[in-house]
């Protein structure tokens, strides 16, 4: 692989994880369950966890914004009498369990601190809302590492939309050809970076380690400290 001059990482699952994953997916809708009932509409847990999976995996290419996309949650609910307040208590109850339970990919300082001290610019693109990603890099300590972050639920496109990969290599100053992507899933990271021109290379962890390949990744890693390692990083 020719030498780049800069990388992207996906959050979840690449460079964060979540050891408690499924119970902490059940915990967040227990939290929204209880301020729903607060408001005096009963809703079953499982509704509410089928219903925000319904909305993360949507692949249109755009976004809502954070408050936009619950308001339409709670409508399909059927949750009315709610102040501004009580959508934001929601959306916070929602996700505190998940920044709570981040963790840092196994040698992922290490990898950065190395990464940067090759000179290569480093961003985040994910398909998150800021407000559930940028706390959780701040305490792992891993923001001061990128030069941009980009959230998909902040500037209205989501992976595998060509805009966002776009956007965060013109943060950087940098043309396709130049950077390498790396992320979990074959989709939204592999086939999204892929169809723009950027090389790729595929962490084979967390839940996503299963499906299938889209497009072939230049590279395939089982652990995120491979990658310093691989020829033109």
């Amino acid at each position: 692989m020719a030498r780049v001059k800069g990388v992207l990482f996906d959050y979840g699952h690449t460079l964060v994880w979540f050891p408690r994953y499924n119970e902490i997916h059940l915990v967040s809708a227990r939290n929204m369950q209880g301020k729903l009932r607060a408001l005096g509409a009963f809703v079953e847990v499982s509704e509410i966890q089928e219903l925000i999976d319904e909305f993360a995996h949507r692949r249109n290419g755009q976004t809502l914004r954070i408050d936009e996309e619950f308001r339409q949650i709670l409508s399909t609910l059927g949750v009315k009498g709610y102040s501004e307040d009580d959508l934001q208590e929601i959306i916070q109850l929602h996700w505190r369990p998940y920044l709570q339970d981040a963790c840092a990919r196994k040698g992922a300082k290490k990898l950065l601190e190395n990464l940067r001290s090759r000179g290569l610019k480093l961003g985040i693109v994910a398909n998150i809302w800021s407000g559930g990603m940028n706390p959780a890099l701040e305490k792992l300590d891993l923001e001061r590492f990128f030069d941009t972050t980009v959230a998909s639920v902040a500037v209205g496109f989501q992976k595998p939309s060509p805009e966002i990969f776009q956007l965060a290599l013109k943060n950087l100053g940098l043309v396709a050809e130049k950077a390498v992507m790396v992320g979990d899933n074959p989709v939204s990271d592999i086939q999204g970076a892929h169809n723009i021109g950027m090389r790729t290379i595929r962490l084979m962890r967390g839940p996503n380690r299963k499906k299938p390949d889209i497009v072939k990744p230049d590279f395939k890693i089982k652990n995120l400290s491979t990658l310093a390692t691989i020829p033109g990083i």
